[in-house]
């Protein structure tokens, strides 16, 4: 999991604190002996907002598998339509960031530099919001003030009979310049609301990266509601109700193949290790996709190999 969240396994809370792991003994370690036996996987919940199959998101999986079985020539894990661990794509605020970050021209690593360009971004974004949200809100002001004026002069004239043609060609004047004010500012609320969920996007983003990189930076606030207080690409969790895989957010496939080995290693007993090349380093920064020799010692420890 490349986070520091609370993670309940076999009825304990694991607490992930960087590198290292504190857990109370219990005879329920695992549902399982690891590596006694192949661990089958299923496809769970599957959302296809993400632009990808189910066919495809199966074969980054077995990507994901043969990091961790080539090395060691074993058959750590096999699929099954009821495999015991269920791997689910879920498509929320997280992916939604990650689309919108991208079509602004943004790709998101675990890094200070990803941090600094995003927020170089966000600032750009917020002063166009707050060189743009006056305009609008005088825009409106005046709009409403012209309409009601329009609404009780049309009231007049309707108590009275109708209006005389001077009255009613000045009100239908009147009429087609509140709908051109009208446009321009449902087109104005339209450029500050994309303004407002990019600027939302890197927010989210950004208190990621905060986390991840242990910044000395105070949380960054959304506009309107925020869509979400964690950021995380990926969990697993095995718990009385059994284990699961929760994918929530890639930009690559080489993203999403190494936070699915991540989390695969999870699902095997390893913990997050110091190297930061490693598929079990808590940041999925790296472009690496291969198990190193600290993922390899930690996998030969956990299963008993020699």
């Amino acid at each position: 999991m490349f986070n520091f969240r609370k993670v309940a396994l076999g009825g304990l809370i694991i607490a992930l604190m960087g590198t290292s792991l504190v857990y109370a003994q219990s005879q329920n370690w695992f549902l399982y002996k690891p590596c006694s036996r192949p661990i089958t996987y299923t496809i769970d919940t599957f959302d296809p907002s993400f632009g990808i199959s189910q066919e495809e998101f199966l074969d980054n999986i077995a990507k994901a598998v043969d990091i961790w079985e080539q090395p060691v020539a074993k058959n750590l894990f096999e699929y099954s339509p009821t495999g015991k661990l269920k791997i689910n794509l879920v498509y929320d605020y997280r992916q939604e960031a990650t689309d919108r970050l991208n079509e602004l021209g943004i790709r998101i690593e675990d890094s200070q530099v990803s941090y600094n360009n995003l927020k170089v971004k966000y600032n750009s974004l917020v002063a166009e919001y707050e060189s743009l949200k006056p305009v609008l809100d005088n825009l409106i002001a005046q709009y409403e003030a012209a309409s009601k004026q329009y609404a009780q002069s049309v009231s007049y004239w309707n108590g009275r009979g109708g209006a005389p043609k001077g009255e009613y060609e000045k009100l239908q004047t009147q009429q087609k310049k509140l709908q051109a004010d009208l446009n321009q500012i449902n087109q104005m609320k339209n450029q500050i609301n994309q303004l407002v969920d990019d600027i939302n996007a890197s927010v989210n983003v950004l208190n990621y990266l905060v986390r991840q990189l242990n910044l000395n930076v105070t949380n960054y606030n959304t506009i309107g509601t925020s869509r979400g207080q964690e950021f995380e690409e990926g969990l697993f969790v095995s718990d009385q109700s059994g284990q699961k895989i929760d994918i929530y957010e890639f930009d690559s496939e080489e993203k999403l193949v190494r936070v699915l080995a991540h989390e695969l290693g999870h699902a095997l007993g390893l913990n997050h290790v110091e190297d930061s090349d490693a598929i079990m380093y808590r940041l999925n920064q790296s472009q690496n996709s291969m198990l190193t020799a600290a993922d390899i010692a930690d996998l030969k420890q956990v299963c008993k190999m020699p």
